[in-house]
């Protein structure tokens, strides 16, 4: 079972790509990765700078579609230059439930299955937004040791 803290974070700032899709897991991996795709070859060639790794995040809960911003960590100055399908935002800053689970992304729903059984045995309630930070690079690193950091809101 992954560790489940509260921990206080400050704002950072990211830009991405969204999209929508059916909630199976390899429509939205490869719908991530088109959106990914689209998002580094505007900060290529727009010249940003990348200030850490990807991430995902997420506003809506559905069952039958999930909506993602696909995007990377920039500064502030960067995160201005966003333009056309390519927005700006930042993740909020405060108190948040953050965990880590590390393997396959196919089976981070495990991990989110957990986490809603642990907020409901400690009184809490998800809010929004949810995201996740992926440590490594799934191209050169086993699934296995994939790490993937979780930042969930409280309503």
């Amino acid at each position: 079972m992954p560790d489940f803290r509260r921990i206080d974070v400050t704002e950072q700032p990211y830009v991405y790509v969204e999209r929508t899709c059916a909630m199976e897991p390899a429509t939205i991996s490869e719908e991530m990765g088109k959106a990914y795709g689209d998002a580094m070859a505007f900060i290529q060639a727009n010249g940003l700078t990348l200030t850490g790794p990807a991430l995902s995040v997420y506003y809506t809960y559905d069952p039958q579609t999930v909506t993602f911003r696909a995007g990377f960590f920039v500064s502030t100055e960067d995160a201005k230059k966003a333009s056309g399908d390519v927005k700006a935002d930042t993740t909020p800053a405060g108190r948040v439930v953050n965990f880590v689970h590390t393997g396959p992304y196919s089976k981070l729903s495990e991990s989110y299955q957990e986490l809603m059984a642990w907020l409901e045995k400690e009184g809490l309630t998800l809010g929004a937004p949810t995201w996740e930070v992926y440590v490594n690079d799934p191209d050169s690193t086993p699934e296995e040791e994939l790490r993937t950091e979780i930042y969930v809101s409280l309503a």
